[in-house]
């Protein structure tokens, strides 16, 4: 709400400052780290604030601060000019706030201190606008209560009011009004505790005392030409009446529709009741009445002649405050849709349109109230936007050209009150103090339900993960603990101080014994409970980031904390945290470093990288205003932290190492240098996401064997090994282990090391492959075993493929494609025909089988020789022609299961087929009988099938038909028997190779 000149002090609810683990409201000065920063340009708005309006005929000044952080800067518009800036004003943050630009009839007076850091005014510049002389009266302000210590109280036309500390007869602290001017002192009051001047200008002042004894409260006017002093009220406390009114002529209090007031002229003569057309008014000029109305979208201005000739009217804007100037005449500062923001000039009640009576308040840097950072993205809460505000996020990213940062882009505009300094982030979501209450608002939509605790002054948000947060509220009963909030349900219970959240758990340390400390995790969605770990000392707040955990202090009055690595191995390292309290991010570590000089310097340790050291990041020197939001904030989830100058820059810094994109590495496990032009360098490539400065070293077991080194201005490392060591001999055979190290070129900083092992072979792999002649030799169905092995060292996986002959429509054979069976299989056999075979062999085909190897260099070897196997015709086929006495006999150990039978002699079976080669597969048995073969009706062979033990599928004759694929006619005669029961054909199958 506003404040104004001449005024009922309006207060605005300010939210507690969020504290995250580790966070102060410190402004940073500068980044430490060049190349690997990004800043984001001041964000403007065209409703900057204007505080302190104060006016004399043509001239206006007034305050402007466009940040918590940056002390207020004073304006001077001349009859409507171009706004001068008259620079940093003193700060003003004390009980009793003093004016510190002015102007009165042609003086501007302007509180400043000599103390960068903002102390209270050490002199007030006096500007005669009508001459351009100059002159500064000293205050003797920061003496710590002693006598004479002074504080800038208002301005008397050409002098000051300056408030004077002083010790009574009985050594009792007192304090006396003084009108300073360059003649010298004057005491105008004196005998009380505490001045706050309401009003003022060259001829007397309107004075809130706080008298002794007793601290009551007084509102009196004091006459500087006679010293009179009047009471005008007695409030009970420091809140001042409905009104007050202080005008050339004039002075008074308003109370309802009932002003009662004196002439200025006589202010020893009694007072007059003067019945106002309103009870509203607030503010009182010569002409013009006004008041207020308070909405979410801003203050509503409402006013009215003084006579009451004119109506009520709203001015239609919001307005930021408002005063009567020595001149009689009504001041706003309005923020109107239709125009930019100006201090407008009121006359009966509405905004005057004489030329010179609006002053344009030059739009400046948005308030940025706060800052957080969450995965890479920056969220900034932004209350400059009239009288709610905007919440924005900037994407951040890291290359070899630098940082970066994303043109801010507006997540969510509150609707209901303003975002103060509580912000925290969680992914896409954020959480935010509105209203007096907490509100989570996911990708901009308010989600869950709304935390309102009404008075939350003293509140801190400890922790937040998006579903919970931690909040350390004021309470007497739950002393020592932490309020757990659940976003989606509204469900809270309470936790110990201390406690933290990560991972869909709450981490407490909880008390095992005399001395013994648990560090515990709790699920929030079963509520199972375990030990992380133990320590022997009283823990501070915890910090978890993944396998990571941060004991901010280690034992009572401790100024050290303890790092530790849960897993296999505990590692335990030592924190200073005498600084301040050090922030665990993830993968980081950022502590805090006391300067030689002033300010304090953030500093970032990358924790998984061997070798990595403290790298100062930005300095943080006092602020202007130590209850300001925070400047500056570090992401836990990603390396970033960032922070906020004077102008409202936002800067942003990488705290992180280089890191490998794993979707681009390229890796070959080995390579052969042997001339054939194929891998003959090892060529592993890595792409950074910086520029790197590297080094790959190659060893066997423990012997170095060649080191290579290189700058990667891209980020792309390319290194190439010949297969040769340091001296250029070309190394054995072998296994070979490389560790990659690399450094930022800019920051320095060591990348994690990478490692493996390349495997380097001078000879291509190869491998053979075994399959039967004929499927009848292994089985008695068409299915084939097939296998195969390495014909060199090294091998580590097998192809397997097969082809087959077919005949087309015009009745040539053609050998068909290679086709795949087995891709890199470890194993050494396999069965063709089998469940999971690309096809069931056909009989009368011959099925070639070819195998290659893949090696442990990375290599993959030629096809190998074939081997064929083919698929006998079994007895019973259509395709074989029986002549002459032929029995058909069930066989289980037969191929298909059946023979054929024939002890007739002259009796013939024929077929007909293309081929090169002629199988012939029968049963040898103690009753084996003779037959003869005829090709193309010449006889080329007689076979005896006698043996004295039977034996199946037995191939009894084998003739080669020709080197090329022609057509036959191959027939089987039975010939007489040997001997006396050795005489009958046991016909299995017949097969054409082809």
């Amino acid at each position: 709400m506003p404040s104004h000149t001449r005024h009922v002090a309006l207060s605005a609810a300010v939210a507690g400052a969020l504290v995250l683990t580790g966070s102060v409201a410190l402004l940073p000065a500068a980044a430490a780290t060049a190349g690997v920063t990004a800043s984001l340009p001041a964000r403007t708005t065209s409703v900057p604030q204007a505080d302190h309006v104060s006016g004399s005929g043509q001239a206006v000044v007034w305050q402007q601060s466009t940040s918590a952080d940056r002390l207020p800067h004073g304006w001077l518009s001349v009859a409507g000019g171009t706004p001068q800036d008259l620079g940093a004003l003193a700060d003003t943050a004390e009980s009793a706030q003093p004016d510190a630009v002015s102007v009165q009839g042609s003086v501007v007076a302007t509180a400043t201190s000599t103390n960068p850091n903002g102390d209270l005014a050490d002199h007030v510049t006096l500007r005669h606008l009508d001459t351009g002389v100059r002159e500064t009266l000293a205050v003797a302000y920061d003496r710590s209560g002693d006598s004479l210590d002074e504080r800038y109280r208002a301005q008397a036309g050409d002098g000051i009011l300056v408030q004077q500390a002083y010790e009574d007869g009985d050594s009792a602290y007192r304090v006396r009004l003084v009108l300073r001017t360059s003649d010298g002192d004057r005491t105008l009051l004196s005998d009380d505790e505490q001045y706050e001047v309401l009003a003022s200008d060259a001829d007397g002042a309107l004075v809130l005392r706080r008298t002794a004894p007793g601290w009551g409260h007084r509102i009196d006017y004091v006459d500087f030409a006679t010293g009179t002093t009047v009471t005008v009220a007695e409030p009970d406390t420091d809140q001042l009446p409905q009104g007050l009114e202080f005008t050339p002529s004039h002075f008074g209090v308003i109370d309802g529709a009932n002003l009662t007031e004196w002439r200025r002229s006589a202010p020893a003569d009694g007072p007059a009741t003067v019945t106002l057309p309103t009870d509203k008014a607030r503010w009182i000029s010569d002409d013009t009445l006004a008041w207020y109305k308070w909405s979410a979208e801003g203050n509503e201005l409402y006013a009215m002649s003084r006579d009451g000739s004119t109506a009520a009217a709203d001015l239609d804007g919001t307005f930021r405050d408002i005063s009567v100037g020595d001149d009689g005449r009504m001041r706003a500062s309005l923020y109107r849709p239709d125009k930019d923001a100006a201090v407008q000039t009121l006359i009966d009640g509405r905004v005057s349109k004489a030329e010179g009576d609006a002053s344009t308040i030059p739009a400046g840097p948005a308030r940025l109230d706060a800052l957080a950072l969450s995965g890479g993205t920056l969220y900034t809460a932004d209350d400059s936007s009239r009288g709610t505000g905007v919440l924005l996020s900037s994407g951040l990213t890291v290359g070899p050209s630098g940082a970066s940062a994303a043109k801010p882009s507006r997540v969510l505009a509150y609707s209901t009150g303003v975002v103060h300094q509580t912000l925290a982030a969680a992914g896409h979501r954020v959480l935010v103090e509105q209203g007096g209450a907490y509100q989570v608002y996911d990708n901009g939509k308010p989600t869950g339900v709304p935390l309102d605790l009404g008075d939350i002054s003293t509140d801190q948000v400890r922790d937040f993960d998006g579903d919970h947060f931690l909040l350390s509220d004021r309470t007497t009963v739950y002393n020592n603990t932490l309020l757990l909030y659940t976003v989606a349900t509204g469900k809270s219970e309470r936790v110990p101080d201390g406690s933290v959240l990560y991972g869909g758990a709450v981490y407490t340390s909880v008390k095992n014994g005399t001395s013994g400390w648990s560090i515990r995790r709790t699920d929030l969605a079963t509520g199972t409970t375990a030990t992380v770990t133990t320590v022997d000392c009283l823990p501070g707040g915890l910090q978890v980031r993944g396998s990571w955990i941060l004991l901010t202090t280690c034992g009572a009055g401790s100024e050290q904390g303890l790092l530790i690595r849960t897993g296999t191995t505990t590692t335990r390292t030592p924190v200073d945290s005498s600084v301040m309290t050090p922030v665990l991010g993830a993968g980081t570590l950022y502590t805090f470093t006391r300067n030689t000089g002033p300010g304090i310097t953030v500093n970032a340790r990358a924790l998984e990288v061997t070798g990595a050291t403290v790298r100062p990041l930005f300095t943080l020197p006092s602020t202007a205003n130590s209850a300001a939001a925070e400047r500056w904030a570090v992401d836990r989830d990603a390396p970033w932290a960032a922070w906020m100058d004077d102008d409202g820059v936002i800067h942003t810094v990488w705290a992180g190492v280089p890191s490998p994109s794993t979707d681009s590495a390229s890796v070959p496990a080995g390579f052969s240098p042997n001339g054939d032009g194929s891998a003959d360098t090892w060529a592993p490539t890595w792409t950074y996401d910086r520029p790197v400065t590297w080094t790959l070293t190659l060893k066997s077991g423990t012997t170095s064997v060649r080191t290579l080194t290189g700058t990667a201005p891209g980020g792309s490392v390319a290194p190439a090994w010949d297969g040769r060591n340091t001296g250029g001999t070309a190394v054995a055979e072998g296994a070979y282990a490389w560790t990659l190290t690399a450094k930022d070129t800019v920051t320095d900083e060591p990348a994690a090391a990478l490692s493996g092992t390349v495997t380097l072979r001078r000879s291509v792999p190869a491998a053979s492959v075994t399959a039967p002649v004929l499927a009848s030799d292994g089985s008695t169905g068409a299915v084939i075993p097939v296998g195969w092995a390495a014909k060199t060292v090294g091998v580590t996986s097998y192809d397997v493929g097969w082809r087959v002959a077919t005949r087309g429509s015009t009745g040539v054979w053609t050998l068909g494609s290679l086709q795949t069976w087995r891709t890199r299989t470890t194993a050494k056999s396999a069965t063709f025909g089998a469940s999971g075979s690309p096809v069931t062999p056909k009989s009368g085909l011959t099925y070639r089988f070819y195998v290659r190897a893949h090696d442990d260099a990375g290599q993959t070897g030629a096809w190998s020789a074939a081997a064929a196997t083919g698929v006998p015709i079994d007895d019973r086929s259509s395709l074989l022609t029986y002549k002459g006495t032929w029995t058909s006999a069930a066989v289980t150990s037969a191929w298909a299961r059946t023979e054929r039978l024939s002890s007739a002699k002259g009796a013939t079976v024929s077929l007909t087929g293309d081929g090169t080669k002629l199988r012939i597969v029968a049963t040898r048995k103690s009753n084996g009988g003779r037959f003869a073969v005829l090709v193309d009706g010449v006889t080329v062979g007689t076979v005896n099938t006698y043996a004295p033990t039977t034996g199946y599928r037995k191939t009894v004759f084998t003739y080669t038909l020709g080197t090329k694929i022609t057509g036959h006619k191959v027939q089987l005669k039975v010939l007489a028997g040997s001997s006396a029961g050795r005489s009958t054909v046991h016909l299995d199958a017949v097969m054409v190779t082809r």
